[in-house]
């Protein structure tokens, strides 16, 4: 009797194997198209339908081992050859593991492609490989575009993902695929169409400028200079002014935090901003200097501008007429330390802002002391060699104006 319920049982399990699988199947070709099976993507749902398929087959391969075995027993014929081989298929079809990409899903996307998600240590190293490619720019006088929204933004979880240096599953941050590498390698080796990093429009009565080369300094056009409570206030003023074109809180929150900083703590940060302005210039009121909005923008008042855009703008004078020497020499005065000196604003050096500026820099202190060193201008000269090799020490080109 216990025999005869064990067999029964038995066929109940070996039954509903099948029938559970072609259940499956059917309900799920029903609601997807087969050709989804062979996209970019895999899903969930795929890995499932190849755990049934697996098992399908193995459980097929079983059943007919079984019916050789029972020919075999009632006709006499050796099938071991046959056998054999059928029962080791099945056997390392069923026990082989199944193994699930790790899948980091956020509605409503529940796929991740199939290319090699990057780990921590290699976007770690395409970090690098950014930094020294900026490096090398800087020495061949090479000016790198400005990177688009998405590029930024691919560049920001590259930044995340290789800073966190934790497995992609336990990483609050979007998976990093080559595609995004590639996308990122290749924006660092556009050139700039113009040889700038924006558009310059210097407004003639500027009342704040933030002085870029050196540690960043907010200094009113009475020469007063701006005290702000938090240092990521003063970033966040840096940045805005030289990217007005993206002068989105998003955005200034992508390139400055390496996490998801709290709506609370930017606003502070803000506010700070705002109170550090306010109290460099009274006369100017406080929704003027950053226009208080209730959407994602947040606009800088263009009567903020920055040494480079000033340095640039005289530059650009005293190509077209040598008698604005005296307007650039003060720019050319300002240069203190190289761009950001003692501060760690990685995306600066990433985006290529800092390259940038350093070329800016040693364009314009080349063209003075050259044509200083022509016209016997000793104090232009000075000026020009000092503010160069603040950016760029040791460089051979200023050095040899010295001794013209």
């Amino acid at each position: 009797m216990r025999r005869i319920f064990g067999l029964l049982l038995l066929s109940i399990a070996l039954l509903s194997i099948p029938a559970l699988g072609i259940w499956h199947l059917v309900s799920y070709f029903q609601h997807q198209n087969a050709a989804q099976l062979i996209d970019r993507f895999i899903t969930v749902e795929e890995v499932t339908v190849g755990v049934v398929l697996t098992l399908l087959v193995a459980w097929t391969l079983l059943v007919f081992d079984a019916a050789l075995g029972v020919f075999q027993n009632v006709h006499r014929v050796n099938l071991s050859h046959v056998r054999r081989p059928m029962t080791w298929i099945a056997g390392t079809l069923a026990l082989t593991p199944q193994v699930q990409p790790s899948v980091t899903t956020t509605p409503p996307a529940h796929s991740v492609p199939v290319t090699a998600v990057v780990s921590p240590a290699i976007a770690a190293a395409v970090l690098r490989q950014v930094l020294a490619r900026r490096r090398a720019q800087i020495h061949d006088q090479f000016v790198p575009d400005r990177l688009t929204t998405e590029e930024v933004h691919a560049l920001s979880d590259i930044v995340r993902h290789g800073v966190n240096a934790v497995p992609a599953d336990e990483c609050d941050v979007d998976l990093i695929t080559d595609a995004d590498v590639v996308q990122v390698l290749r924006a660092v080796e556009r050139p700039s169409p113009s040889g700038l990093a924006q558009p310059i429009q210097v407004v003639a009565e500027w009342a704040a400028v933030v002085q870029v080369f050196g540690y960043p300094q907010v200094m009113s056009n009475n020469g007063e200079l701006a005290t702000f409570r938090k240092k990521r206030s003063l970033e966040l003023l840096t940045w805005l002014s030289l990217n007005r074109d993206r002068s989105r809180r998003s955005a200034a929150r992508t390139a400055l935090w390496d996490f998801d900083v709290n709506d609370s703590t930017f606003s502070t940060i803000v506010s700070d901003m705002r109170r550090g302005l306010v109290e460099l210039t009274p006369a100017v009121s406080r929704d003027e200097w950053v226009p208080v909005t209730f959407t994602d923008l947040i606009p800088l008042s263009a009567r903020v501008v920055t040494d480079a855009e000033l340095l640039h703008d005289a530059l650009e004078k005293f190509r077209n007429n040598e008698d604005n020497l005296e307007e650039l020499l003060v720019y050319l005065g300002w240069i203190r330390d190289v761009p950001f000196a003692g501060t760690s604003y990685s995306w600066a050096d990433l985006d290529g802002t800092t390259t940038r500026l350093v070329i800016l820099a040693m364009n314009a202190a080349r063209e003075v002391a050259q044509w200083a060193a022509i016209n016997n201008h000793h104090q232009a000269r000075e000026i020009a060699v000092s503010a160069g090799l603040r950016v760029m020490p040791g460089d051979e080109e200023l050095l040899s104006v010295l001794t013209y």
